[in-house]
């Protein structure tokens, strides 16, 4: 009827052309691609299957090869000499990621291992470092001496039962040990919890107490820098 308004959905819709159509389809399709080559890289990510489906594709040359020979040949034996090639090529090749998988674990373990601090500092340095705790009762002096402090600092762990005493508090023995981070590469205050050898008033360090601590209270300036002066003086030697 004359001067009748359609709805607005219908006035504002409009007719879909065959491009239109051949489009959505295409769009239907690829997102289906899409979802199959999830579904597949998920599948060969997973376990070894992508060692297995490659193992599967390299065989196949093998097996063509082998029928041919039996065809041309007429002889069962020759037929399996591509097999027994194939078992000698991925014997190998196993072999090789295996010694590949076993090296990358010694090489983390080596990582995650402490085996010692091996500080390289001569007995003349180490000396006056033990002498500086003692003084200022940074370390128990009655349940650690210098033998025990000299074989914990430059030997490794494995072959003695030797143990450290310090005697502060966690905030100032984090930055003395951040200090002894520096002396040696590859030191974290990691190695100092796994090395089972750092006590502090009676208790095993471990690096979420030092951190926390440290956080919770800064050593005062006084003791920062004195411990920065006698380090100062240590690197000088």
């Amino acid at each position: 009827m004359p001067g009748t308004k359609l709805p607005k959905s219908l006035a504002q819709s409009e007719p879909k052309y065959p491009l239109d159509k051949i489009l959505d389809g295409l769009s239907v399709v690829l997102s289906g691609r899409e979802k199959v080559n999830s579904s597949i890289a998920s599948f060969l990510d997973k376990g070894n299957n992508g060692i297995l489906v490659l193992s599967i594709l390299f065989f196949v040359p093998f097996l063509i090869v082998s029928f041919f020979l039996f065809n041309s040949l007429g002889d069962w034996l020759w037929s399996l000499v591509p097999i027994l090639l194939y078992v000698v090529i991925l014997f190998f090749f196993a072999l090789k990621l295996r010694m590949e998988k076993r090296s990358d674990l010694a090489k983390s373990r080596s990582k995650n291992e402490s085996t010692g601090f091996n500080l390289d500092m001569n007995d003349l340095v180490l000396r006056k470092h033990f002498d500086y705790l003692t003084k200022y009762e940074y370390v128990d002096e009655e349940l650690t001496n210098y033998d025990e402090f000299y074989t914990i600092m430059t030997l490794d762990f494995r072959g003695h039962d030797e143990v450290v005493h310090f005697n502060m508090n966690l905030s100032e023995l984090k930055y003395l040990l951040e200090k002894l981070k520096k002396l040696k590469k590859g030191i974290t205050l990691t190695s100092f919890e796994k090395s089972n050898k750092i006590y502090n008033k009676g208790k095993l360090v471990t690096q979420k107490g030092l951190t926390s601590a440290s956080s919770d209270n800064v050593p005062d300036k006084e003791f920062r820098d004195h411990l920065d002066e006698f380090f100062k003086f240590l690197t000088d030697i």
